[in-house]
């Protein structure tokens, strides 16, 4: 095999595994004592519900999300602790990526396009997030499906394996998906997913 044809071969297999889009700025500087004082004050809140469940609200503001399973905080530090979705998470979230104990997410803007893609509870997780579309696989081999319905209500169905109906709403600052405060929403949206079959 000549020279140019294996620097051909190299070239084609590297832009075919190459992720799309560029890392999101997420993190920033982390906050101060003062910062964290004060009182929460939700900006967005994530409402879903899966099959026959009541459902799952998280809010979350600047550097919180709280809800019946989730209570995260972003500590003077600049990491995410705390119980997302019923279990103990300690996250670090800098420009694109997110790492934690069985957590390895990547987070890229294409377009007008969030992709999440990576690994959320030891399982692979790819998210497509845009204004007309919440799609893909949550991890545990489920597939979800909402399109936006009435008001703030996305309607769908979410796959673990059997199909069921999915049913979730974005209000205030949550509402404007795909350009939502990252990682806030997203860890808002993670933690009213089930934990799959």
């Amino acid at each position: 095999m000549s020279r140019l044809a294996v620097v051909a071969l190299v070239l084609a297999t590297a832009c075919a595994t190459a992720p799309r889009g560029v890392p999101l700025a997420m993190g920033g500087p982390a906050p101060t004592s003062i910062d964290l004082s004060g009182s929460y004050r939700p900006e967005g809140e994530v409402f879903a519900t899966f099959g026959r469940g009541a459902g799952v609200t998280n809010s979350y503001g600047r550097y919180k999300v709280v809800g019946p399973y989730t209570s995260l905080s972003r500590n003077l530090e600049g990491r995410w602790g705390g119980t997302l979705g019923g279990q103990s998470v300690l996250l670090d979230v800098e420009d694109g990526r997110v790492r934690g104990a069985g957590v390895e997410l990547t987070v890229r803007r294409d377009g007008d396009a969030l992709l999440v893609s990576g690994l959320w509870r030891n399982a692979r997780m790819e998210l497509e997030l845009r204004a007309g579309h919440i799609g893909g696989t949550p991890g545990a081999g489920c597939s979800l499906d909402l399109r936006p319905s009435e008001g703030s209500t996305w309607r769908g169905f979410l796959a673990c394996p059997n199909p069921d109906v999915a049913i979730a709403r974005f209000d205030g600052a949550a509402s404007d998906v795909p350009d939502v405060a990252m990682p806030q929403w997203l860890f808002a949206f993670l933690g009213t997913l089930p934990e799959g079959p």
